[in-house]
């Protein structure tokens, strides 16, 4: 089961537009260069991302320190997707004075989960958890019905069937990424080699949405290892990311690998009314805590309950009009100050979300005078990608 650009409201990239995404596109597949993919990405794509691209952008901003950010896509964004939301978001960078990065992963989480569901549908039906096609609606079951023991069979059936083995395979292509011999390893190297040849030239920022957190937790180690580079903001919408791993990986850099954290999340009512496939009534944190994580029930950092509970976590992460070194903003939020905003109220919704997108680029650009992702003001720049002239 795939998601479908056009599905989304976003058309499919052309050939023309591809090739013109190139400078700002890193593709991977099992961790390595893609070799076989719509935007096949090579070594000596990254490095005329440094050699030549980078540059070119710093000088037609008239020098100083460019804001780079490097994005991770979710789980649930499929090659075609992810190239597509690509296409729309570049420009969008681009007119913020904001050189973007953006990777993509093939998670293949979205397809393999949509199969898995589909393959067992009749026996999610034989067990009340889906309507039977043949009997029509359950009796006494509403569509948007909230049932813990209907979520309850798909968990334990996704468990069953090898869900953790897909969702611990797309973690391991997060790890393996940025693992010696991986493509974000090479990108890592390389930044971190123009940073040294070009001191104060570039100000990093890393964005991860959904299982891209999984991305980040490894990449940004890898940048910032060794005293490298650090980083001056980290953004994650809703991660699905164990608070464990977030504190090995992530949370040692805070104050000087990361300069400042935020997350971004529903709230725990918010999270208990979402829906996926239209069967499995909770945010898909929870599908990933019942029925993919290898040990149900692990804490994830994107789940409000999960940094309550615990001690260490819910010191960390400060709530406006609070500040600190980590942040967290629970949607619906749209007061306070302006990049602490979200009015996203379903998981799949952040990076669409025009107050959560806008609150993550005035953290990088630290301005509230910002070009608005819900705008039309980077047309011109979307025009221009479109005839390659970017």
């Amino acid at each position: 089961m795939e998601q479908d650009p056009s599905a989304a409201g976003l058309p499919a990239p052309t050939p023309d537009q591809l090739a013109a995404m190139r400078p700002y596109v890193v593709e991977l597949q099992d961790g390595k260069f893609a070799t076989t993919a719509q935007l096949n990405t090579t070594p000596a794509d990254v490095d005329a991302i440094f050699s030549t691209h980078l540059p070119a952008f710093a000088e037609a901003r008239g020098g100083g320190a460019v804001p780079v950010v490097l994005w991770a896509h979710g789980g649930l964004v499929d090659e075609r997707l992810a190239l597509s939301e690509a296409l729309r978001d570049i420009p969008w960078w681009l007119a913020n004075g904001i050189y973007p990065i953006h990777f993509v992963w093939h998670t293949g989480l979205w397809e393999t989960l949509g199969d898995l569901l589909a393959q067992h549908y009749g026996e999610l039906a034989a067990a009340g958890a889906v309507p039977d096609p043949g009997r029509g609606p359950l009796p006494g079951v509403q569509d948007a019905a909230l049932t813990d023991f209907t979520d309850g069979v798909i968990e334990d059936l996704l468990r069953c069937v090898g869900g953790p083995e897909v969702w611990g395979a797309m973690k391991d292509n997060a790890r393996l990424a940025s693992e010696p011999g991986g493509g974000a390893a090479y990108v890592a190297g390389a930044l971190r080699a123009y940073l040294g040849a070009h001191p104060g030239s570039a100000a990093l920022h890393a964005v991860g949405f959904s299982a891209g957190a999984n991305f980040q937790r490894h990449f940004v180690p890898a940048v910032a290892r060794a005293g490298g580079a650090a980083f001056d903001t980290c953004s994650l919408l809703v991660p699905a990311l164990s608070t464990e791993s977030f504190k090995d990986g992530l949370a040692p850099l805070l104050g000087t690998g990361i300069k400042s954290l935020a997350l971004f999340g529903m709230h725990q009512e918010l999270a208990l009314s979402d829906n996926y496939l239209g069967i499995y009534h909770k945010s898909l944190l929870y599908l990933i805590r019942g029925g993919l994580d290898s040990a149900p029930g692990t804490p994830l950092l994107g789940l409000q309950q999960c940094i309550s509970a615990d001690p260490v976590l819910a010191a960390l992460f400060k709530v406006a009009p609070a500040t600190g070194v980590a942040e967290a903003v629970w949607s619906v939020s749209t007061t306070g100050p302006l990049d602490a905003r979200s009015a996203a109220t379903t998981h799949t919704a952040f990076n669409d979300d025009v107050p959560t997108m806008d609150s993550v680029a005035r953290r990088i650009l630290g301005r509230d005078v910002i070009v608005s992702f819900g705008t039309t003001a980077h047309a011109g720049l979307i025009k221009a990608l479109a005839g390659g002239g970017i």
